[in-house]
């Protein structure tokens, strides 16, 4: 029986980027002995990743069901006898609950006790679908001072998340704890390899990298695409604020694109340098808020050559503008565009 990878995020680690690459390269792969499944095991329609799938096993998909999600990891299941390795891609691994007795998706627990409760039969209701195949689970992390504020341009621009950022640092914290993330797959599968974001992006062929990380031949492929970016974060401060108005979230989402594509393009690339830490202290208390647990993950996920180095770098930039003030200049601009429509 071949070994399946189930690459569980984290989200904003280049998950996209590697999906698509993936996808675009599925003959390729297979000519190689690696499986990466489409939707069509189930009749559905085809997507370059798993995530609809994975929300699905949660009943948090429009479309797929619970029973679809179940049916398509055990195909994956079954068919991964035929490979030498099988990969599943999806980072709402990484987030979800499971459902409740309602049937309806569980909201995350704020209490940190009901949340690792939950969380915990979750992972062991993802294992139970994969009972008596070779499983790996892989989770690639960058650090958390640089990943909060990505993930929360990235919620900000796909949803109608109205909080402030050290609101959302304190709501999505499960998201930061990574120890406690890996300990809990780890204790559950067994088997678990952890990936920096940093090592993968240094490299030229992000899609090659990901390949070495896991012990699989991705040399040579069709490159994987940069996609997914982050919105500039005048932009993610000016769509929060809208998400407050009547507006609906389909004509916001046009006009995010119109700004980005449209004549303010350039001023985004010009305007300073922008964190939406409320202050370089800010910035450097959050960032310091993990020294510890990073420094176990280390010792305990990270391979021998890599633990006489801080898991993380500490160097923080002090040249950004802090806070989420809109810069006047782009106030202006976005006034004058805004009449012309």
């Amino acid at each position: 029986m071949g070994r399946i990878i189930l690459h569980i995020g984290t989200h904003k680690t280049g998950t996209t980027s590697l999906q698509k690459g993936l996808s675009r390269n599925r003959e390729q792969l297979e000519a190689r002995g690696i499986y990466y499944p489409d939707y069509d095991l189930i009749g559905a329609k085809s997507h370059y990743a798993h995530i609809g799938i994975v929300n699905a096993f949660s009943k948090a998909h429009p479309e797929l069901s619970r029973e679809q999600a179940e049916t398509f990891f055990a195909e994956v299941h079954r068919r991964s006898a035929d490979y030498d390795l099988t990969i599943l891609s999806a980072e709402p691994f990484f987030r979800h609950v499971g459902f409740g007795a309602n049937g309806q998706p569980r909201k995350v627990p704020r209490n940190g006790e009901a949340y690792w409760v939950a969380r915990n039969d979750y992972i062991r209701d993802v294992r139970d679908q994969f009972v008596g195949a070779d499983v790996e689970i892989v989770m690639a992390v960058r650090r958390q001072v640089d990943y909060g504020m990505s993930l929360y341009q990235e919620h900000v621009k796909t949803s109608r998340y109205s909080g402030d950022f050290s609101t959302f640092r304190e709501t999505f914290w499960p998201r930061f704890d990574y120890l406690r993330q890996a300990r809990a797959w780890r204790e559950a599968f067994g088997a678990f390899r952890l990936l920096r974001f940093e090592d993968l992006v240094r490299q030229k062929d992000v899609l090659a990298a990901f390949g070495r990380a896991i012990d699989a031949n991705l040399d040579d492929l069709l490159p994987a695409p940069f996609t997914n970016a982050a919105l500039p974060p005048d932009l993610v401060v000016w769509k929060r604020m809208m998400h407050m108005a009547q507006t609906s979230e389909r004509t916001l989402r046009k006009q995010v694109d119109t700004l980005l594509s449209g004549p303010l393009a350039p001023l985004f690339a010009a305007l300073p340098k922008r964190s939406l830490y409320t202050s370089f202290e800010d910035m450097r208390a959050f960032h310091r808020q993990f020294e510890d647990a990073n420094e176990l993950l280390k010792r305990e996920f990270m391979p021998p050559d890599l633990q006489g180095t801080p898991m993380f770098s500490n160097d923080l930039r002090e040249d950004y503008l802090f806070g989420d003030a809109l810069h006047p200049e782009f106030l202006i601009h976005l006034a004058a565009h805004l009449s012309k429509l």
